[in-house]
């Protein structure tokens, strides 16, 4: 009988942006105590690709395959982050949308893909966008909340990305527990050449 777990692939935050939106959480838990379930401060993240129920057997495989895809990748720029509430109508997530010009990190993804969906993971085909989840709602939330959560600014224009992490999602009543299978260090074939 195979053993599955439930993995997804993440950027790791700045510690200096993990503060601040853990600070914006806190904040909107005094605004709205119920009706929104936030994510935990040590589980912000950028997700690059959810891949959900992943055969153990498959696990050494996937992550040469990432060694290699993070070697090639330098560190990303993120810039312009905002908090977004989507979708408009009936809205499920408060996020913080981030935008880079990196294009080298779109072909990573999409290398990514290909590689899992020859090992015959279905993948969801949403476009690729980069956000950090704050909350996932629950129930309706108050209009003069959506107003303030929407106009409130992340103070830092931009921040940088230097780790990925391939991840295990544990599920429990209280929220899901994440543990690192492997950290990959972005940027590193250029330091490499610097070296020789």
């Amino acid at each position: 009988m195979q053993t599955l777990i439930r993995t997804f692939l993440a950027l790791e935050i700045p510690a200096f942006i993990r503060r601040e939106l853990s600070q914006t959480i806190r904040e909107f838990q005094a605004e709205v105590p119920r009706g929104i379930k936030w994510v935990k401060d040590e589980n912000l993240h950028i997700t690059l690709q959810f891949v959900g129920d992943t055969k153990e057997e498959d696990i050494p495989e996937i992550i040469d395959f990432l060694d290699n895809i993070f070697l090639e990748l330098p560190e990303l720029e993120f810039f312009k982050p905002e908090i977004q509430i989507i979708p408009g109508r009936n809205p499920r997530l408060i996020w913080v949308n981030a935008k880079t010009e990196n294009k080298e990190i779109f072909k990573a993804v999409t290398r990514i893909k290909n590689k899992l969906q020859h090992l015959d993971y279905e993948l969801d085909k949403k476009p690729l966008k980069f956000h950090v989840t704050l909350g996932r709602i629950k129930k309706r939330l108050p209009d003069f909340f959506i107003a303030k959560a929407l106009s409130k600014k992340i103070n830092y224009e931009k921040f940088k990305v230097s780790e990925a992490t391939f991840y295990r999602s544990i599920l429990q009543p209280e929220g899901p527990i994440y543990e690192k299978i492997k950290v990959f260090r972005l940027g590193q074939k250029d330091k490499k050449i610097e070296n020789l």
